[in-house]
């Protein structure tokens, strides 16, 4: 039986990286392997792994997926996936070939130009928001040059901007693999505000016509739950605050939903399907189970199967079933603009 009427995950990898020949040229030793993998991903090229995806998708009852471009991952070939598979598939832009012009040298990053390549591919109709994180980052990033939070803020209000003239959300990336090198945390990628997501409140506050997703829920891969709770301070705060919630263990949820502020409107599930993060298991402590990059172990090289033990997490939960479609895709309808079959499927949210 499928957990919900309509099941979307709204942070999916339909595109994966063939990186071992780039590893083997590094020579990259057991525990480096992820620094070496971090340092090629720019360059590699991606492949359309749907395929497997849609494998899934079968196996779990999952009827659609939000495509997200990640670390190199094309929008060009998301959009395509998206255009093969229509009843199945949506995308969110990053600004991927952009930055790979300014990678190879043809242009110096501003965020002007940032925004201009986002509101460029949004004004195509092809893609229904902006994602995985947002490029509010200087590029290529360089440890030695942090960028104070005054300058990320003032960036991503730019990035705010342009879904707001488009009338599509944000995503913001929040949580830690632990694998991956520095440069993707504070002053890389990622950016300031994925450790801080207290900072998010001035994007809400300025932009409360925008819906604001918070990638992972401060969860992206570890046991720590203080992310999580800095995320949980911002959805309460603002009407327009989503949090991803497919990588929490059962005790995160029941967090959000006790919240009067929060609840299961807030709630998307997204489980980074596609991403290499395995799943750590501990007997005996808590949480038993939970997603993390072990560095010792080095990259994974198997397709990681996060839905069967996101949706073993979920029916922990004693909720109402119409609640349990908001969190599984009534939410995601409503902020993605999915296409449904019915009407009157979901419980009207309630304001928060």
């Amino acid at each position: 039986m499928k957990l919900g009427r309509f099941v979307v995950d709204t942070h999916v990898h339909a595109q994966r990286f063939a990186a071992g020949a780039a590893l083997r040229e590094k020579q990259a030793q057991p525990g480096q392997e992820w620094e070496a993998l971090s340092s090629v991903l720019g360059a590699l090229e991606p492949y359309d792994n749907s395929e497997r995806l849609l494998y899934d998708m079968e196996c779990y009852g999952v009827d659609m997926c939000v495509l997200l471009p990640a670390f190199g991952m094309s929008n060009e070939l998301n959009a395509r996936i998206v255009e093969a598979h229509p009843d199945r598939f949506v995308a969110v832009c990053n600004a991927h070939e952009y930055l790979e012009r300014v990678r190879k040298g043809e242009e110096e990053w501003s965020i002007e130009g940032v925004c201009a390549e986002l509101d460029r591919l949004l004004a195509t109709g092809r893609y229904v928001g902006i994602g995985e994180g947002s490029p509010y980052m200087p590029f290529p990033p360089n440890p030695r040059e942090p960028v104070s939070q005054e300058t990320a803020t003032r960036n991503m209000l730019r990035i705010m901007e342009v879904a707001a003239r488009h009338g599509v959300p944000v995503q913001l990336h929040t949580g830690c693999p632990m694998g991956y090198g520095p440069t993707t945390y504070s002053t890389g990628a990622l950016g300031g505000f994925n450790l801080n997501p207290l900072w998010a409140h001035d994007l809400a506050a300025a932009f409360p016509d925008v819906p604001l997703v918070l990638n992972h829920g401060g969860v992206q891969g570890w046991w720590s739950e203080k992310l999580q709770e800095d995320c949980l301070h911002v959805a309460a705060a603002h009407s327009n605050v989503y949090l991803e919630c497919g990588l929490w263990w059962a005790e995160l949820y029941e967090r959000a939903l006790a919240d009067p502020n929060i609840g299961p409107e807030k709630l998307l599930w997204a489980t980074d399907w596609g991403a290499s993060m395995p799943f750590h298991y501990q007997p005996g402590r808590y949480p038993p189970v939970y997603p993390v990059q072990i560095r010792s172990q080095g990259v994974v090289h198997h397709q990681v199967d996060y839905w069967g033990w996101s949706l073993r997490e979920l029916q922990r939960l004693r909720i109402p079933q119409d609640d349990l479609n908001l969190i599984l895709g009534g939410n995601a309808a409503r902020i993605y603009r999915l296409p449904v079959k019915h009407t009157r499927l979901f419980r009207p949210p309630v304001p928060r």
